[in-house]
């Protein structure tokens, strides 16, 4: 299926965060390859500043207005934003199921079914110039929920790990969504510090000038990973995290002790399964594994190059992020 550069293009996103910047690959890599798609979500709505190439738009303004709706899982509104009500859905094509990463899986599809010919694994986040990167290093995000009740990790078990990371002078910060904060707010007398923030865009910023994530299988990670910040994931199974761990930045998994001989049984008892030490270990690991990095990079010789400067691959001259 070849796009037309001169058709409209519509991509809807996913509800879920991680959905959404998934989805975003697509959008990036259209507006690489000459197409100026209007994207629709609560997430590109509310991350707009963080991809200053997207165009962003709301469904009741763009009825029937699209040449192709593309959407990566079906949802209630995309077909009315096209002028046939028909849509292309990445979730009913063969290259969407599999084993790949999901990344891949819209690689693929923008490759080999749209017929584009730049493409790129990288959604086209551009950190804002008035956010610090890294300016709290000493700062662990610790996201102890999810969409998914049951694939998160143990309350008691996330706390007790806040306590090993202060004792080891780290500074944990727990990041709840609204909504969840009366399940959390309790904790800050143990001394915990516990934030909930109204907009993504400051999660975002949040998750940006602190140095380290951990978290449960769920879209915060896919965020701080697409953002750089080194991103510790915690998954209940090895192929769940083949297909869905955080894709961009420097990160790493933890999974249980696989001592179990059935997959359901594992599934069941998995958090009892990965345990404190277990998940501290990898933190630790990783942390050894970014700073070896980070010191090669730092001590290598540029010679005469000149200062680097920050890109985004796909982003448009002077672009910024429009709402319409």
């Amino acid at each position: 299926m070849k796009l037309r550069t001169d058709s409209s293009i519509a991509v809807v996103l996913p509800s879920p965060i991680g959905d959404s910047l998934i989805g975003l690959v697509l959008v990036n890599n259209l507006i690489r390859n000459g197409y100026r798609p209007v994207v629709f979500g609560w997430v590109a709505e509310q991350l707009a500043d963080w991809f200053p190439h997207m165009t962003v738009g709301r469904p009741d303004a763009w009825q029937g207005a699209f040449d192709t709706v593309i959407e990566l899982r079906p949802t209630d509104y995309a077909s009315t934003l096209s002028r046939s009500g028909r849509t292309l859905c990445f979730a009913t094509l063969p290259e969407y199921g599999g084993a790949k990463h999901m990344v891949d899986r819209v690689v693929d599809i923008a490759t080999n079914v749209l017929g584009l010919r730049d493409v790129t694994r990288a959604n086209g986040l551009v950190v804002p110039a008035d956010v610090m990167p890294g300016r709290f290093a000493n700062r662990v995000v610790i996201h102890p929920t999810g969409s998914h009740p049951e694939k998160m990790w143990g309350r008691a078990k996330f706390l007790a790990l806040s306590r090993v990371l202060i004792r080891r002078r780290w500074q944990p910060s727990f990041l709840v969504a609204p909504a969840e904060i009366g399940g959390w707010s309790d904790i800050a007398e143990e001394g915990h510090e516990v934030n909930a923030l109204p907009r993504l865009s400051e999660v975002a910023k949040w998750i940006a000038e602190s140095s380290w994530f951990i978290g449960n299988d769920s879209g915060l990670g896919h965020l701080a990973s697409c953002i750089g910040v080194p991103t510790l994931s915690l998954f209940m199974r090895q192929g769940l995290a083949r297909s869905w761990r955080p894709g961009w930045g420097p990160g790493a998994v933890v999974l249980p002790l696989s001592v179990l001989p059935f997959g359901g049984l594992r599934e069941r008892l998995w958090q009892r399964l990965l345990s404190v030490r277990r998940v501290m270990a990898a933190f630790q690991a990783l942390h050894g594994k970014h700073a070896c990095a980070v010191r090669r990079y730092s001590t290598a010789d540029f010679g005469d190059a000149p200062a680097a400067q920050t890109t985004c691959i796909g982003m448009l001259p002077g672009a910024r992020s429009r709402r319409l």
